[in-house]
């Protein structure tokens, strides 16, 4: 699959190699158990093995300027996938908004979800992923953000969380969402080795890095990791990841013995 570095085509493509069909839609994720984010540069993934592993590509980023206006920006680098990849798209949400209050008022959010909206109606997509280090000020916001969403798609919808929401600070849990993954990479010293997960919502998924300490073990909870790569990935880079995830697993399976 490929997609154009055209910005106003990028969706047109993408909708066009998908493969064409209806599906039932699920409250759940129907991806593999291994999932690379493909971010906002020019990637070629056609070497992964779509039996094994999914994409999580950014779909596009919307920002929120101090007013409460949105900028949303759909894609523009080259994605190139194999055929009848599962894939997700991602939208990434920059605020600079300090909220003086909680209401979702100031904030002009239709464009934003008639974005998301448009990315969640491409077919064959596996769901949407918000991705979204929403301050405290902010979280009332998200919280009708994602019931918005909810609202206007039938698909799936997940969110990335900062550790911290999955641990001490458990702010999710009656948000419309299927998963929450715990980021655990770009943390404080230690923290991705030493950081338990509580909130249920966080317990099915992880988001490590290729650069960064691991956790200790993986959780038996966890049934899909996501992979986040400092580059583009490269097949060098995703041989290492496999292989990496292999002796994890080894690792965490005597752990439980």
């Amino acid at each position: 699959m490929r997609i154009s570095k055209t910005c106003g085509a990028v969706l047109i493509v993408i909708a066009s190699v998908l493969l064409c069909g209806t599906r039932t839609p699920k409250l759940r994720y129907d991806m593999p158990g291994i999932v690379l984010w493909a971010w906002e540069r020019p990637e070629d993934l056609r070497f992964i093995d779509t039996s094994q592993i999914g994409i999580a590509f950014l779909a596009a980023t919307a920002s929120i300027s101090r007013e409460g206006s949105v900028a949303f920006r759909p894609r523009t680098q080259r994605l190139e996938l194999p055929a009848r990849a599962a894939v997700l798209p991602v939208i990434r949400i920059e605020s600079s908004l300090q909220f003086r209050n909680s209401r979702i008022g100031p904030v002009q959010a239709e464009p934003l979800i008639a974005g998301i909206r448009e990315i969640a109606a491409l077919p064959d997509v596996r769901g949407i992923q918000i991705d979204f280090d929403a301050r405290k000020s902010e979280r009332d916001f998200y919280r009708g953000l994602l019931e918005s969403i909810r609202a206007s798609t039938s698909k799936p919808i997940g969110i990335t969380a900062l550790a911290s929401w999955c641990a001490g600070d458990q702010w999710l849990g009656r948000e419309p969402i299927v998963e929450a993954v715990p980021m655990f990479f770009r943390m404080g010293r230690n923290e991705s080795r030493e950081m338990a997960v509580q909130s249920s919502v966080c317990q099915s998924s992880i988001g490590l890095s290729t650069d960064e300490p691991w956790p200790a073990k993986r959780s038996a909870a966890v049934k899909r990791i996501y992979l986040f790569n400092p580059r583009a990935w490269l097949r060098a880079d995703y041989t290492a990841a496999l292989a990496r995830i292999k002796s994890w697993n080894e690792i965490s399976k005597s752990n439980f013995r």
